[in-house]
This record gives structure tokens, sequence and C-alpha cells, in this order.
């Protein structure tokens, strides 16, 4: 297996998991923006794992032409929805569809001897792949673990910290349960739809 095998599998991957959710996202009646706003997300990563793996690095940002304001307390965004941020929420969003086939691909390529050599010499490469493990609830092996740091107590500083937006986090609706006579007549519907529609 070479760099550009890996770096085919993985956009792959990555490809087949906007496909997907494109696909089963009116399943759980997610808004469109958000829908398109992940896919969008799921590309500037598969171009962004398809660079590293090809160059070893990404090329530098372009210096700012106007200097970065200096941050204000921003006021709460409500009208911008974010996708969930638990452990695995793409995983257990759509468990029986071809995200779970992704996830398994995900995992035997990261247990191979090759993707490991390669992340460990390509730091900014395993920081890619941190998120996308997260969303399909995998827990990131030894290669892709952050170095522990050591904990530095500093002090209180005389000016509170700017306050940070508060995001709305979006949350698919649970089905509602059928009640047993609902059930019934679903299935009555079901086998005997001509009872039901003349």
């Amino acid at each position: 297996m070479s760099g550009s095998t890996i770096s085919q599998r993985l956009t792959r991957i990555v490809a087949t998991l906007s496909q997907s959710l494109t696909i089963y996202a009116p399943r759980v009646k997610m808004p469109v923006s958000l829908c398109q706003s992940i896919s969008r997300r799921l590309t500037r990563l598969m171009d962004r794992l398809r660079v590293l793996i090809a160059r070893g690095s990404l090329p530098p940002r372009p210096a700012r032409a106007t200097p970065r304001n200096p941050p204000t307390n921003p006021k709460p965004s409500t009208d911008e929805l974010y996708p969930p941020t638990n452990f695995g929420w793409l995983f257990h969003m759509f468990p029986d569809t071809d995200i779970r086939a992704m996830r398994g691909h995900l995992l035997n390529l990261l247990n191979e001897p090759e993707t490991q050599s390669l992340i460990t010499s390509h730091p900014m490469l395993a920081r890619s792949l941190r998120p996308l493990c997260h969303m399909l609830c995998i827990k990131p092996p030894a290669c892709l673990k952050l170095p522990s740091r050591p904990r530095i107590k500093r002090a209180p500083s005389p000016t509170p910290p700017p306050t940070k937006p508060l995001r709305k986090i979006w949350r698919p609706t649970p089905p509602r349960i059928m009640t047993p006579f609902e059930a019934q007549l679903a299935a009555r519907q079901f086998f005997n739809p001509r009872d039901f529609y003349q």
C-alpha cells in the first residue's frame, strides 16, 4: 500500500459519508442548510487529507491585507444551526446505513501499520482525522491521541474573558411511538390497501 492508496481510500470514505448524509438526512428532518453545511465541511476535510498525504504539509495561508479587529463581546447567534457535538453523533443518528460500513472501513484503515506510520510522520494528518473519528464513534488509536500536557496554574485575570456566542445545536426529533390501535390500523392498511383507498 502506498500513500496514494491511503489517500484514495480516505477520499472514498469521506465522499460516501457526504453522499449518505444527503440521502438519509430527511429521515430525521434535518434542515437543508445544516445538511449542506456538514457536507461542505466533509468536502473540505477530504481536500485537506488529499493535500496532506500528497505534499506532507498544507500550503501556508496568505497574509491578511488588513489587520484583524480586536475581539469583542459578540451577540448570541439564534439563526445559524450547528451539528451535535456528542461522541459518535453521525454514527448514532444513522446506525443502519452506509455510514456504519464507512466506519468499519476507516477503523480497518487506521489499524493498518502503514497508515499508523504515515500518521506518525504527518502530525497535521492526525489533526484532520480526529474530528472524523469523533463523529463516527471511533476511539482514537495511539497514533491519533494528543500528548498529555502539564497543567499550568494561571493567576486570575482582573478583567473577565469575553463571552462566546451561544450556539444553537440541532437535535433530531425522536420518532413518535404508535399506540397498539395505530399499529394495528397501519398493518391493516398495508396488507389491505383496497379497503382504505378506493
